[in-house]
Parts: C-alpha cells; sequence; structure tokens
C-alpha cells in the first residue's frame, strides 16, 4: 500500500526524485541512480524509497527493466494527465475554469507574439497554415496541426514558463475534448488562424490578442456545459 498522497515524508521523497533528475540533468531515457544511491542521497528509508518509485511508475513517469534499471520515460507516455482529467475536471465549472486559463494564456501569449516574434518565428507560422490548408483540401483531420499552431504562437511570445504552463493546460483540455473537426469547422479554424496570423506578422498587439480571443471563444467545447 502506497503511503498517503498528503503525507510529508512522501511529498519529501518525491520532491528529492525530482530535485536529482533535475540536478543531475536527467532527459527521457536516461536511467535513474539505483535504489540504493537514491537512500544514501534521500537520506530516506529503502521502504520508503521503493514506494515512491513505485508510485512513479504506476503513473508511467519512471519504468523499470529487470537486470538494467530504472528509466526516466517520455513526458507523452505519462499517465498523470489522464488521471488530473478524471478526478479534477469531472464537473461542468473547472473544465470552464480550465478554459478559462487557456484564454488568459493564449490571448496574452499572442500579443506578446506581435511584439516579439522574430522572421523565423513568422514563417514557421505560415508554414503551419499552409500545412493546415493542405489538410483541410484532403479532407484530413486538423486537431493535431491545430496544436501546433497554437503552440508555434506562444512559442513565439517569447517567455519559456507561459510555454511550460500551456503544454498541461493543453493536455488537460485534449484529455477531457478529443472530438475530430469537421470540415466546416475546420475551414473557420483557418481563417481564424489566418487572421491571427496576419496580425501578428504585422506587429498589431491588440488586434492579435483579440482575435486570438475571438478564436478561442468560438473553439471552445467546454464553455456549453
Amino acid at each position: 500500500m502506497f503511503p498517503e498522497a498528503g503525507s510529508n515524508k512522501f511529498q519529501t521523497i518525491l520532491r528529492g526524485i525530482h530535485q536529482i533528475i533535475e540536478s543531475d540533468g536527467l532527459q527521457p531515457g536516461d536511467r535513474l541512480p539505483s535504489e540504493r544511491e537514491l537512500v544514501s542521497r534521500l537520506q530516506a528509508g529503502r521502504s520508503s524509497v521503493r514506494e515512491a518509485l513505485r508510485a512513479l511508475e504506476l503513473l508511467g513517469i519512471i519504468k523499470t527493466r529487470r537486470g538494467e534499471g530504472t528509466f526516466l520515460q517520455p513526458r507523452n507516455t505519462h499517465h498523470l494527465v489522464d488521471l488530473l482529467a478524471f478526478y479534477i475536471l469531472r464537473d461542468p465549472p473547472s473544465r470552464r475554469n480550465l478554459w478559462e486559463i487557456r484564454v488568459l494564456l493564449e490571448v496574452a501569449a499572442a500579443g506578446k507574439a506581435a511584439v516579439l516574434s522574430d522572421k523565423k518565428e513568422i514563417k514557421e507560422l505560415e508554414h503551419q497554415l499552409n500545412q493546415m490548408e493542405s489538410l483541410v483540401k484532403k479532407g484530413e483531420t486538423l486537431n493535431a496541426a491545430d496544436t501546433e499552431f497554437h503552440r508555434r504562437v506562444v512559442e513565439a511570445s517569447k517567455n519559456d514558463l507561459m510555454l511550460r504552463i500551456w503544454h498541461p493546460v493543453h493536455q488537460l483540455i485534449h484529455a477531457v475534448q478529443t472530438e475530430p473537426m469537421d470540415r466546416e469547422k475546420a475551414l473557420q479554424v483557418l481563417e481564424e488562424h489566418r487572421g491571427i496570423y496576419t496580425a501578428i506578422r504585422s506587429g498589431r498587439r491588440e488586434q492579435a490578442e483579440s482575435r486570438m480571443r475571438s478564436h478561442l471563444l468560438k473553439e471552445s467545447p467546454l464553455n456549453t456545459d
């Protein structure tokens, strides 16, 4: 049985493992220190460290390979987002609040991108629009391409922390709403993205913010609950 998720000892060990991952510069696919080394570095009991590792493995954050060790998993294999979506986003108010967070982040990002984006980032946004147009013509889904366009806008804001916050927010939204766009919706999204892109390219901050806000409020699958 796992220690209580809210217990000080359990939280301390999890924070310690996170700090070791950060300080050692471990990336997905890298091997974590051995259980014995973790016990030594964390100054914790072997059973407590073992239970924390088991919890992280159940969440898909690490994976143990017999005879090889314990390895950090790629972020997209984690089950943490799905668990959060199930426990936190079951009620309509929480889902609306989540969407409001996305609106706040992306409207601010669009405004900053209009002021701070460089030629390379503008070119990448244009390329993404061209890809979306090609997908619409082929009758293929725009969901992934739509996500990538928004990610590039946030990236062009030149705020790394904003981008880090945006990723889990978007993952949670995706866990709640995954319906593909039909052709009519895809054409609407494409046109709205063009408007956002044009405002960013022209350096019009207020217009970029306004168009992003309008787009997200129309796009939202969560505000109809």
